[in-house]
């Protein structure tokens, strides 16, 4: 009986608070929700972050505002999230770097994960191998052979280490035993500058950024990182269909939150993430932005992100990427 006495109290504490968590749900939101991304304005993320944005804005009833917080890859905007309120007002703009940052950061000021709530979904994105049009490369066979007979002397340049470029031209060059030299860039828009000026003679993009200068001999593409043919860029074959095994570079772009937010909450934002990408003006507003609208439950996301330190850490190691 004093057993049970004891018990009550916290009983009732904590059917108070799941009460006051409920409560606080059906008000959510009633303020400003910030949005954050972790690069400058202009670049892909950005604009994917204030498409989004508007569209979320009109789908939950409140402003929503983006916040950029550029640095370190994004990991500073990552660690600023992961010590936000677990309230639903303070979400971040993930991506497959998400949970990588422990094999680039020696002082990590959070565990991804632990640190975060994932919501959903939103759009992805392919990667696409370029050359400048003044690389000597006839085609990717040539990048090959050349790769083979000076091992490190192809230089690539992507937007960062540990981007999904990036990734996909070590696993690259893991599956075709080459060795290839990494030029990381502070952002894809460095690079491309590089590119299209000649000092720079391949990299490894998001199709976005890259695709309007195929038309005119600017650029020329090499090999799209996915698993099938990019509907922007059908005349583009795959690494594999090259015969250069199966390179994934695919950039999946996802809605997450501070770790502990009301599953009512969590349930509120995944049903607005979705209506904001699912109708047909949508995805195809995404669409002349070079994204193709995902969506999907938290719980898809939450396994998604658990299974890539599996599959690109051993990636990051062997291409001797060690935490700084």
């Amino acid at each position: 009986m004093e057993t049970l006495l004891r018990r009550r109290p916290l009983m009732a504490g904590a059917a108070m608070m799941l009460a006051a968590g409920a409560a606080h749900a059906q008000t959510f939101p009633s303020h400003t929700i910030r949005l954050v991304v972790g690069f400058s304005p202009g670049g892909g993320t950005d604009a994917l972050a204030r498409a989004f944005a508007d569209k979320l804005r009109d789908n939950l009833g409140q402003t929503v505002i983006v916040d950029n917080k550029p640095g370190a890859g994004s990991n500073l905007a990552h660690e600023f999230v992961a010590k936000q309120p677990p309230d639903g007002y303070t979400l971040l703009i993930g991506s497959n770097t998400t949970m990588l940052f422990p094999f680039l950061v020696s002082r990590l000021g959070y565990d991804p994960n632990t640190a975060f709530t994932p919501i959903g979904f939103i759009a992805k994105q392919d990667s696409v191998l370029v050359g400048s049009g003044k690389a000597p490369y006839a085609d990717l066979k040539a990048i090959m052979q050349a790769a083979r007979s000076a091992p490190g002397a192809v230089q690539y340049g992507t937007a960062g280490v540990a981007t999904p470029m990036h990734l996909a031209a070590e696993q690259f060059g893991l599956v075709n035993n080459l060795k290839l030299t990494h030029v990381p860039f502070r952002g894809t828009g460095p690079m491309v500058s590089d590119l299209l000026g000649g000092h720079l003679e391949l990299g490894v993009s998001s199709l976005t950024s890259v695709q309007q200068y195929f038309a005119d001999g600017r650029l020329k593409p090499y090999a799209m990182a996915t698993a099938a043919r990019s509907p922007m860029a059908p005349d583009v074959p795959t690494f594999r269909e090259l015969g250069a095994g199966d390179v994934e570079g695919t950039i999946a772009y996802s809605l997450i939150a501070p770790a502990g937010v009301p599953a009512a909450i969590v349930k509120r934002l995944n049903d607005a993430l979705n209506a904001s990408v699912a109708t047909p003006q949508a995805r195809e507003d995404l669409s002349k932005r070079g994204f193709d609208a995902m969506g999907g439950t938290a719980e898809e996301l939450g396994q998604w992100l658990a299974r890539q330190s599996a599959i690109w850490g051993p990636v990051l190691q062997a291409a001797g990427v060690k935490p700084e």
